[in-house]
Formats: structure tokens, sequence, C-alpha cells
């Protein structure tokens, strides 16, 4: 159907291929290895541009919503960082598809929650991003400095010891207070606003790998690649085509 309206929160996990939707004034595209969530009662206009392979879960909060929350996430649309643990989350939901037996509901449950939090690390990592100000309000003001300090130079070569040296933490010491501080380590910031931008490149210019990596911070383009291919689940040349308008 070109549109409906569920009684539950529904979700459209995408394995393959790609849509347009629509839901109130939200509106996108969602691609391969990208989750849309549709509340209860809101029209979920669609259009497939391609053949897809996707998941259909319907599902609802274990604690009721407040009446006054109509929409609990910044977004209606994820693109989960980790890929190829989210890829291996729908792998287990397709294999356990038709599966009753007590066991078997309790792995899918857990691959859902999963997925949910995927997509709340993402959300989250997303507003952390969106300014200077979402990456520095911690209660740790020694943490926000070292935040800024990461934001001002993710896209430059450098150690991480050379921070937590200008901390004067021990680099572990360094690592479990920022991590505690943000929720997040630093090299998961920094990765995800490197590949974030690598990504952005990638649909917006025809710069090459190696122009994107030494813009990125990266030292050549193979690493990268490496890198991007592990937190998007495919290829930066596979990226570029299948995202790219």
């Amino acid at each position: 159907m070109n549109t409906d309206t569920y009684p539950t929160w529904v979700a459209f996990a995408v394995e393959s291929g790609e849509f347009e939707y629509r839901i109130g004034e939200k509106s996108g595209m969602v691609g391969p290895g990208e989750l849309i969530f549709c509340p209860p009662g809101h029209g979920f206009e669609r259009e497939a541009l391609s053949p897809m392979a996707l998941h259909f879960v319907a599902f609802e909060f274990g604690d009721p919503l407040p009446p006054s929350v109509d929409i609990p996430m910044p977004s209606l649309k994820s693109q989960p960082t980790d890929g190829k643990r989210f890829a291996s989350n729908l792998a287990y939901l397709r294999k356990l598809h038709l599966a009753i037996d007590s066991r078997s509901l309790q792995r899918k449950q857990s691959m859902l929650n999963d997925m949910w939090q995927l997509a709340c690390d993402e959300w989250y990592t997303e507003s952390k991003q969106d300014g200077l100000d979402g990456l520095t309000d911690s209660e740790d003001e020694l943490m926000n400095r070292a935040a800024k300090w990461l934001y001002d130079r993710a896209y430059t070569p450098f150690g991480m010891t050379e921070l937590s040296g200008w901390l004067g933490l021990s680099p572990v010491q360094f690592t479990r207070r920022f991590q505690k501080a943000f929720h997040m380590t630093p090299s998961e910031l920094v990765r995800t606003l490197r590949i974030r931008k690598a990504a952005g490149l990638l649909l917006d210019t025809d710069l090459t790998l190696e122009q994107i990596a030494e813009r990125c911070g990266y030292e050549n383009g193979f690493y990268l690649s490496r890198v991007f291919s592990r937190c998007m689940n495919m290829s930066p040349s596979k990226y570029r085509e299948q995202n790219r308008v």
C-alpha cells in the first residue's frame, strides 16, 4: 500500500533497496542499513524506488509513554554507525523469523532491543555533534575541554596520548573518564565525526578516496576504506554508488 496507519509503533529496517517516505511533516529516503520508525496513529506514506528487502516490526515501549510525549526520539530515521552489528541483528531476525519457541522469542526480543539501542546511540552522537555546546555540556569540566579539543582536531592526524598528556591523565584514565561523561570513548567520537564527514564528501564531491582521507584525518585511502567499510557495512565506492543523486 502507498500509505498505512498502525495501532502500534512500527519499525522498517532496510537490508537492500530504498523507498521515499512521509510521516506528518517528516519526509526523506530510506536505504540499506537504515531504520525508520512510525508512531501509532500517524499516516505512513511511502513509495518504493527499487526492489527491497526489509524487516517490518510492530512494537510497544515497555513503559507507557506519557500522553504529552508523541514522538520520544529526535528523528524518525536512523542509520546506526555500527553497521556491522546492525546487519548481524537483521541476519538473526531473518533466521528466527518463523520460530515461536520461548528461547527464540527471547532472542528476537534481544535483537530488537539492540537495534533500538543502536538507533539511540546514533541519535545521541548526532545531537552531540550538532554544535560545540552539545559536545561540552557534561558535569566534568575537564572532559568538556577534552571534547572541544577533539572536535577542533578531529580531521587532522594526532595521537590520543597527546591529549591525555595535556590533561594530566594516563590514556586509560582519560578513556574511562571521557566515556563516563559522554557515553562513548574518545576514539568513537573521532571515528564518528570522520566517517560522517567522509560520507558527506563521497556524496557531495568528486574527490578521490585519497583526497577524502586527507581531509578527514586518515593516513591514506586504504585505511579510510577499512574503517568506513567496518562502520557502514559497505565500501566507500559502494556507498557513493548507492546513495549519490
